[in-house]
């Protein structure tokens, strides 16, 4: 079997998932080269209803004890059986353009890659760009390609190989937000060749009441304390790893680190903290981790601006007057 497409859900309504699953089926890809497993993170109704609505026989649901979606993912994991893995989120949805199968041939291929990246969209519409000629860039290392670009946190917008996971024991941590910026790093960090493509298979729904939509007090001063717990997560792995490591890899988690610190205090601003309460968490958590004050680095204008801003108590009164008290909704 060639993919395995992993699921995780929880307390979704139907036709959410149905969306999703139907989805993947109009894809038309072969049913013995893919499955479906939907793992369910102990909703109060598991949805072992689908076997109603959907026929085929390659969807399996598996039920979970809620551990979050890090530890759905886990499971599926554990449970797939094609060479490479691919996750969704129940309530988003893959692009129905036939583009897939051509990221599905580059994975058949002889010398196939650990990682291939493809596009996906952020919207709260059906709308999306329609590409004319499916391209797939140079085969880099996974470490080479984070040294070299801002790895997005969302797990969704890659296939990778089951293996180079299972034998390097690279698993999300359960119970905590920000899980994927973790399992992101490590993955890439290890991937010996990684292609990515122009193909849009992915589209990332906002919604109301989603993790990442949720603005209660509460759930972002949870959210801002387990983002700085990942990325000492992460400094431990880098520390653990460092006798070992390449020159690229020891620049690609140099680069994940200093852009997580950057985010980290982007999150401070827009939890609205004030700027002596900014500075008074980035010496806490940040300072200890050799993150701040940020470290020099050419990789954008942006991160330079901020960088030079971010390391004075004046330019962080500078920055609170510019910076919402509050996440800028994506468009």
């Amino acid at each position: 079997m060639l993919l395995s497409i992993v699921i995780p859900h929880y307390n979704l309504p139907k036709p959410m998932l149905t969306r999703c699953v139907a989805s993947i089926i109009k894809q038309e890809i072969p049913e013995e080269k893919y499955e479906i497993i939907v793992v369910d993170d102990g909703s109060a109704e598991p949805p072992l209803w689908l076997s109603s609505i959907f026929k085929s026989s390659n969807i399996r649901v598996i039920a979970a004890e809620h551990g979050g979606p890090g530890a759905a993912r886990n499971r599926g994991m554990e449970e797939a059986a094609g060479k490479y893995i691919m996750f969704a989120d129940a309530d988003d949805y893959l692009i129905t353009n036939g583009e897939i199968h051509h990221c599905l041939s580059k994975l058949e291929e002889e010398e196939s890659p650990d990682i291939l990246r493809y596009r996906y969209i952020v919207s709260t519409d059906k709308k999306y760009p329609k590409v004319k000629k499916i391209k797939f860039g140079k085969t880099v290392s996974g470490a080479e390609y984070m040294a070299k670009n801002n790895l997005p946190g969302s797990p969704c917008c890659y296939f990778f190989k089951r293996e180079l996971a299972a034998n390097k024991g690279i698993k999300f941590p359960a119970n905590i937000f920000h899980e994927d910026e973790e399992f992101n790093t490590i993955l890439h960090y290890h991937a010996a060749t990684l292609t990515e493509c122009n193909a849009y298979l992915y589209l990332y729904c906002i919604r109301e009441g989603s993790t990442t939509a949720n603005s209660s007090a509460e759930f972002e001063e949870a959210r801002l304390d387990n983002l700085f717990h990942i990325i000492e997560r992460l400094v431990y792995f880098r520390s653990s790893f460092s006798e070992h490591a390449t020159p690229m890899q020891k620049k690609a988690i140099d680069r994940k680190l200093n852009t997580l610190a950057t985010d980290a205090m982007l999150n401070l601003f827009y939890a609205g903290k004030s700027a002596p309460e900014i500075w008074e968490a980035c010496k806490a958590r940040l300072s200890p981790l050799s993150l701040y004050p940020i470290p020099a680095a050419s990789y954008s204008i942006k991160y330079c601006i901020f960088r030079l801003l971010a390391n004075s108590k004046y330019g962080l009164k500078l920055l609170r007057k510019r910076i919402p008290a509050h996440k800028p909704a994506k468009k």
